[in-house]
């Protein structure tokens, strides 16, 4: 899920004082980069994470570097470097999105039992993931797919060993203007100026409409701010439209601060990515300590989807949002867990290729090197056993 908040709320509160910081350490008893397109203020809340966030006592991980780890995920082959070691007294450092993966968790009692621990971190959006997972302070992050693209271009050491996906009716983004504006549709937006963050998934929700509406990504200027700025941005005047997300669609259209424009969304699929750094798959006790941990994930989510109220509840606590807003926002992001398929890396490729296209990648990559399927056919193994073979 990509996790957004409304300015003045109680999750806007939380991000205004919390950027990108190191969680409190949560135990396993029951409770729930190199980035070249980060922007200075995002690159210094990493440095700033990089140097205070290792809890006491716990050293922190070697920045690892491509190439450094000689693995054979792609082939789906198991090197002793892919064997599962012992988990026990592990500490599993999770770089998670505005707790929405640690409030899951949390409330579906997920890590009862675990004999390893949970040490959250707390970011707003997947390229200072990046950063943080390249620089050694965290071992596994969220986010969805568009970072991992600008990490495979810029050579991060990084790979995704798990992925949920999203029904193709349901998207938690938007493409949003004020309720004023004379902009009724996509194609109006030429010469527009439209607020969106690089280097995420947007980003990629901008180009792929523009090009439905039959508009190159050169027709619009855009305006590269983080989704609190994005937001004061069309309220003030200073962009024409934003791109944003769940629940922050809502808690806008609600207030009557926003209006969403058809199509905006249009070509896109919903991939929410955990991605993990090479140094920390290339130590065995931590695999088993993260293939049993996205485990604990996946059946958190799933009985979440099986329990809509108890989902609703969930986006309720963690956004802090009204029940109808948690409502509307909950059902536009229904996922579940899924095995890295054909398809999965075939719409990978096709945006990576778009970005390289547009320019803004430097260079072709071929994004099969980005997904470590060892590790997660061990996930899905395990996956598949907790919940009875089926």
């Amino acid at each position: 899920m990509t996790m957004y908040i409304h300015r003045g709320g109680t999750l806007h509160s939380e991000l205004t004082s919390t950027k990108d910081r190191r969680a409190n350490h949560s135990s396993a008893a029951p409770t729930r980069s190199r980035w070249w397109l980060v922007t200075a203020s995002a690159g210094a809340a990493v440095l700033a994470l990089a140097a205070c966030s290792s809890s006491p006592g716990t050293p922190a991980a070697t920045t690892g570097s491509r190439g450094t780890v000689a693995r054979q995920a792609n082939n789906g082959t198991t090197s002793s470097q892919d064997r599962l070691g012992n988990p026990a007294g592990v500490t599993i450092r999770f770089a998670d999105q505005l707790k929405d993966i640690q409030t899951i968790v949390m409330a579906n009692n997920a890590l009862q039992g675990a004999p390893y621990s949970v040490d959250w971190s707390q970011f707003t959006a997947g390229p200072p993931i990046v950063a943080a997972e390249t620089g050694g302070s965290v071992d596994l992050g969220v986010m969805a797919e568009t970072p991992t693209i600008f990490a495979q271009a810029a050579g991060d050491p990084i790979e995704v060993v798990a992925v949920s996906e999203g029904s193709p009716e349901s998207t938690p983004f938007s493409i949003v203007v004020a309720p004023s504006s004379a902009i009724r549709s996509v194609s109006q937006l030429r010469g527009k100026t439209v607020a969106v963050q690089e280097g995420t998934t947007e980003q990629y929700i901008l180009v792929r409409a523009l090009q439905e509406a039959g508009l190159p990504y050169s027709s619009v200027r855009i305006d590269n701010l983080n989704i609190v700025a994005g937001e004061a941005a069309l309220e003030s005047g200073r962009v024409d439209a934003y791109v944003t997300s769940e629940p922050l669609t809502s808690l806008m259209v609600e207030a009557g601060k926003g209006r969403v424009l058809p199509g905006g969304s249009a070509g896109t699929h919903y991939l929410q990515y955990i991605t993990a750094s090479r140094s920390a798959l290339a130590n065995p006790d931590k695999r088993a300590a993260i293939v049993d941990l996205i485990t604990r994930i996946f059946k958190a989510e799933t009985d979440d989807a099986k329990n809509p109220t108890q989902g609703v509840q969930t986006y309720v606590k963690t956004y802090g949002v009204p029940l109808a807003v948690a409502q509307r926002a909950a059902a536009s992001v229904s996922i579940l867990p899924a095995a890295i398929s054909p398809s999965t890396v075939e719409y990978q490729q096709q945006e990576a290729d778009t970005f390289q296209q547009l320019g803004l990648i430097p260079n072709h990559i071929d994004v099969n090197g980005l997904f470590d399927r060892t590790t997660n056919q061990q996930i899905m193994a395990a996956w598949n056993a907790a919940r009875g073979g089926s």
